[in-house]
């Protein structure tokens, strides 16, 4: 199994995690790009993805890319009932809530993290305030949402994590650090949940070090 993958890509960090969280890790072959030097628009990864975007997973015949079906299916192969539900329900839910994210959630952090942290950490040009702002319209919304749903609940389907939280929460760290400006402080289900999900052994082992870093 071969893996393409960059540092500090949420998409990237999801499908790692789950690497590591299954026990899989140690039988993949990473190759980790540099995406500003235009590594992955190298002929091998383009062989196994049209769109030359990580993750991307090679395995025997099969090319795995986009990170959520990639997690499902690696989550199904490995008979990891427990983490990712196969019952039609549950399966459900696991599908709605990484639609959820990807269209609506985790599309805002994204906006305002590429131009608050993203941007400055590669020296592309000046955060666009009226972008951050749009999109911390967007995230309010979505947030409540989430915030009223983790009542009660210490992951997202309940007590115990799931895949459903490594996509819900990809951006946990990005999120959570003091230069995203991502406004978490109404929110205190999802910064708790931030902070389980960082606990969870095999997210804590694809955390972003160098963001990280870059907020001390």
């Amino acid at each position: 199994m071969k893996l393409y993958t960059a540092d500090i890509s949420p998409n990237c960090r999801r499908v790692e995690a789950v690497l590591h969280h299954l026990d899989l890790y140690d039988e993949v072959d990473v190759c980790r790009l540099n995406l500003l030097a235009g590594e992955h628009m190298s002929s091998d990864l383009s062989a196994s993805n049209p769109n030359v975007k990580v993750p991307t997973i090679v395995m025997g015949d099969m090319n795995l890319w986009e990170a959520n079906p990639t997690m499902i299916y690696l989550c199904d192969r490995a008979g990891a009932e427990g983490f990712c539900p196969t019952d039609p329900k549950s399966r459900f839910e696991i599908l709605r809530w990484m639609s959820w994210e990807a269209q609506h959630y985790n599309r805002a952090i994204a906006e305002i993290t590429w131009e608050t942290m993203v941007k400055p950490l590669f020296g592309m040009g000046e955060p666009d305030e009226a972008k951050i702002e749009s999109a911390g319209h967007n995230f309010h919304r979505f947030a409540a949402v989430l915030n009223s749903h983790l009542e009660g609940r210490s992951y997202m389907l309940g007590d115990s994590v799931t895949a459903t939280d490594f996509a819900v929460g990809a951006y946990s760290a990005l999120a959570s650090n003091p230069l995203s400006r991502v406004p978490l402080d109404d929110y205190a289900n999802v910064t708790a949940w931030y902070q389980r999900l960082e606990a969870v052994p095999g997210w804590a082992a694809t955390a972003p070090i160098r963001l990280m870093e870059a907020a001390e």
